[in-house]
């Protein structure tokens, strides 16, 4: 609509000036016409026109530095409009981004929570698939189930038995009975589930091939 506006407005103007330029060769026929066309008349027609002309092209040169104006007005006016709502899609993606990161500590606090009970739990132990490398905090106590292998890597750990029960050391070739330190990269056998296994002097890292619950 604007610039439907200026379009009507240039034209009104156009058709003022060839009024005006009508009126002047007008005025010039009828002057040339009541006196004798001589040379200065000739002259006063043409510096009339002279006039007309420079009149024509200094509102034409007004008309176009008004629409250089409008035109410079409509672009800031957009400008404006992008850069609001540019601040409008950051905000949006700064809000999108917190949740990502609530998203990806949740997840780091599950993938945590897998890898330190790893396996299939039946019952009240875990059973490994396989040897795995099972972490042992310090103070707590891991109990093994029937058939359990395990080999100790990292860390103090102090045999828990019940009374008259061992832990066969396959590496050694003997039992191993209650509250004696087991030995690094010995392979270790639980024959029965009655309560055999280890406590964690500090953080012990093991490995285990079967059923185990750490308390």
């Amino acid at each position: 609509m604007e610039k439907e506006r200026r379009r009507r407005f240039k034209k009104g103007v156009n058709f003022l000036i060839l009024v005006l330029v009508a009126g002047v060769l007008g005025m010039g026929v009828i002057f040339a016409s009541s006196t004798s066309i001589d040379s200065s008349a000739l002259v006063t027609y043409g510096f009339l026109k002279k006039q007309v002309d420079q009149l024509k092209s200094y509102i034409d040169n007004k008309i176009n530095e008004l629409d250089k104006k409008m035109n410079d007005a409509n672009i800031s006016s957009r400008q404006a409009q992008d850069i609001s709502k540019l601040q409008s899609q950051v905000a949006n993606l700064s809000s999108e981004i917190e949740k990502l990161k609530l998203q990806t500590a949740q997840l780091d606090a599950k993938l945590k929570d897998i890898s330190s009970s790893s396996g299939v739990r039946k019952g009240d132990f875990i059973y490994t698939k396989g040897y795995e490398v099972i972490k042992v905090p310090k103070s707590k106590i891991i109990l093994f189930d029937a058939s359990t292998e395990f080999v100790v890597r990292v860390g103090k750990a102090i045999s828990v038995v019940p009374k008259g029960a061992t832990i066969i050391d396959l590496t050694s070739a003997k039992d191993v009975g209650a509250n004696q330190q087991l030995l690094f990269n010995h392979f270790y056998l639980v024959a029965r589930s009655d309560g055999r296994g280890f406590k964690a002097v500090d953080d012990v890292w093991v490995i285990v091939n079967g059923g185990y619950k750490i308390k």
